[in-house]
């Protein structure tokens, strides 16, 4: 029987790294291996590691392959099989999307050497199945590889326990770790409740539950015995870690309350745990009162925690684990546990029941103190019972694939619909790269808007005599008055025939591969309507011929959280399905950002889009650019235009602390407009 090949792909790994997430990671493999399945385990991880590949291997006695993924120089471009791929320091957006890209590069690079996989899994954090989905819906790679992701917690849905205000990094990660969900084949959920919370909280439809499957892990080594009553006066444990998840305040805080209440009580309160921050830390220990200070212990990460935990009582107060592995090992122990209940992975339904093996409080420092008097006064004698599943990789069941279409007879038709004010002298080599598609079925739809150069008249008169791009016909469409890039594109519009629309400005130019690929992803997958091609700038002629850019724009698709004060959607080209001009037009009031607020509006509409990893579109780089350049003023009149096409209420999973990046600039914003305001004529109302 030919195994199955299966590559994990994480930063964390048990004994190597600190932490429950390395630990279930470990547990797994081990559980596969001493199970003995069919299965070929690999790992991979990314190149900011420390971890060594010959050390994972040593560890795991040879039966698992590890990897560390290349490092590519800053500024270094890919090249595979005649495309370009932007290099590392050309992410303006989310450090992890670059994480992302190096990840489906090395995975690529494994491939052509012979090693393809039956099931590539990533951690949900930091959404590093991003590149990789997008690479096999657009066809270039991992077809008959099934792309699993595991939920642990994803950045996005930990923000609002950190505490900490959102940097547009964090802001950006949200959308990839969105997006990287939304698209996996399949996804991993350890308890009840977990996958349901996701789905509400990032707003997907109920159909996305669908393909979520649950599995407990291996959690401990054994079952979990009774907790033993132990001594009289038993020391209370904060034993996960020392960050404002993990609530070490309300321990602090119901610790204190529970000493005040029962003077008689003589144990002490133990951290023994991992400190990342001094800082936090320090400001945690300013929180045990001055008479208290001697019974609590901040005894960092120790070897006897296991000792410790079977003779104490043990508090995990935080407010949010998909799955907290001290609560299992703290069980396995035999250790009084003391749980609060409004985390999801304490309540009903999960192994933990109140009064019979734990008991549990509201999330207050007061309910702690009850619970705590509880676990000193009735220790509860049921034991926390859990069976561990094999893992679905050792089972080739079913897999959820993704929808796929039936194709049609005959290759769909391709509107690329090209606006024009003035730049005739760049239109021979669009048409050109149009010509130069490999894709069939294509008309060319050219909207002149009223030109006043008399080279343009020259080109399009020249058009009008051979009215081709490539073998592709041209129809030409002449505005008697200027009316604008938005209102020309919905005057193309008008007249398109073509089962698909690519917008496409007179100067820029598309990839020859770029159309058939989108056509064939869009055409195999029904559930996404738009496929946003990863662009680089060129300056010249010459550099374009070379694909020497010296800019590049990437993009995450339908993130209408963050889009809503950043473009991180789409350029002003994209292949779009013609249905969705049924319901959505340009906004003609727009002077600029009109390609944001269709897109934008796409998104809120639950319209899915794929993106490109290589560079697909080239977008000319030349003075008079509309985009209204470093006017704070304009930015925010336009954006706040934008928002008025937007639904009302705002779609569920809508995040609102985009917004907050918009706070923090307010005040040069306000600054400049009253600046302006000063030197203007203002009417009076």
């Amino acid at each position: 029987m030919i195994p199955r090949k299966v590559c994990l792909v994480t930063d964390e790994l048990h004994p190597f790294t600190n932490g429950g997430i390395g630990r279930i990671i470990h547990n797994l493999i081990v559980d596969s291996l001493r199970r003995e399945a069919a299965v070929e385990l690999h790992v991979l991880l990314p190149a900011f590691t420390q971890m060594k590949a010959e050390e994972v291997e040593a560890h795991f006695g040879g039966r698992v392959t590890a990897h560390v993924a290349e490092a590519r120089p800053l500024w270094e471009q890919g090249f595979d099989e005649g495309d370009v791929y932007p290099p590392p320091g050309a992410f303006t957006d989310a450090l992890s999307h670059a994480h992302s890209m190096e990840l489906m590069l090395h995975l690529r690079r494994l491939a052509a050497k012979g090693t393809h996989f039956d099931v590539i899994e990533f951690p949900d954090y930091r959404g590093w199945s991003f590149c990789t989905s997008q690479e096999k819906f657009l066809g270039g790679g991992f077809q008959d590889t099934e792309i699993t992701v595991r939920l642990h917690s994803t950045a996005g849905i930990l923000a609002p326990y950190e505490r900490t205000p959102p940097s547009r990094d964090q802001l950006e990660q949200f959308e990839v770790e969105r997006k990287a969900l939304y698209d996996a084949d399949r996804v991993i959920a350890h308890i009840p409740g977990i996958a349901a919370l996701n789905q509400t909280f990032y707003g997907f439809p109920e159909t996305w539950l669908e393909k979520v499957i649950q599995e407990f892990p291996p959690v401990a080594e054994r079952a979990g015995r009774a907790p033993a009553g132990g001594s009289s006066a038993p020391d209370i444990l904060f034993v996960t870690k020392v960050q404002s998840l993990k609530r070490p305040d309300l321990f602090v805080r119901g610790v204190s309350t529970f000493m005040r209440r029962f003077p008689q009580f003589s144990g002490r309160a133990v951290f023994a745990c991992h400190a990342p921050n001094e800082s936090y830390l320090s400001a945690i220990k300013a929180l045990v009162p001055s008479d208290l200070r001697e019974r609590f212990v901040f005894a960092g990460a120790v070897q006897e925690r296991a000792d410790l935990m079977s003779r104490g009582i043990v508090v995990i107060p935080s407010d949010f684990e998909s799955l907290n592995l001290t609560a299992y090992e703290t069980a396995a122990v035999g250790a009084r546990l003391v749980l609060n209940g409004r985390c999801p992975a304490f309540v009903p339904g999960t192994p933990f029941a109140d009064g019979v093996n734990c008991h549990t409080f509201d999330g207050s420092v007061d309910g702690l103190a009850d619970a705590l008097e509880k676990a000193w006064c009735t220790p509860t004698t049921g034991t926390v019972a859990w069976t561990a599943v094999a893992p679905y990789w050792e089972s080739p069941s079913p897999r959820t694939a993704a929808l796929v279409s039936t194709p049609r007879g005959s290759p769909p038709r391709v509107t690329v619909l090209i606006t024009s004010y003035n730049l005739g002298r760049f239109l021979p080599e669009t048409l050109a790269s149009i010509g130069a598609t490999d894709y069939p079925e294509l008309e060319v739809v050219l909207v002149d808007d009223a030109s006043t150069e008399a080279l343009d008249h020259e080109v399009l008169r020249r058009i009008e005599c051979s009215p081709t791009a490539g073998g592709a016909p041209v129809r030409l469409v002449r505005n008697s008055v200027n009316r604008g890039l938005p209102a020309s594109r919905n005057i193309g519009l008008r007249v398109a025939t073509g089962d698909y629309i690519l917008p496409l400005d007179a100067d820029d130019g598309i990839n020859p591969r770029f159309i058939r690929m989108a056509v064939d992803a869009l055409e195999r997958h029904p559930q996404f309507d738009v496929v946003v091609p990863s662009s680089g700038c060129f300056d010249s002629d010459e550099a374009l011929e070379q694909r020497r850019f010296c800019d590049f724009a990437l993009f995450i698709g339908d993130c209408p959280s963050l889009g809503m004060v950043a473009n991180r959607l789409s350029s002003a080209t994209s292949l779009m399905r013609r249905s969705l001009f049924d319901r959505f037009r340009y906004n003609e009031q727009l002077t600029s950002y009109e390609d944001w607020d269709l897109y934008l509006r796409l998104a809120h509409g639950g319209h899915r889009f794929l993106v490109t990893n290589a560079i697909h579109f080239h977008h000319r780089k030349r003075p008079g650019s509309m985009i209204p350049g470093g006017n704070p003023r304009r930015h925010l009149e336009l954006l706040f235009q934008l928002h008025q096409g937007l639904p009302r209420p705002l779609g569920r999973g809508i995040q609102l602390a985009p917004f907050l990046l918009l706070a923090a600039q307010a005040p040069t914003a306000v600054a400049t407009a009253t600046e302006e305001a000063v030197v203007e004529n203002v009417p009076l109302r």
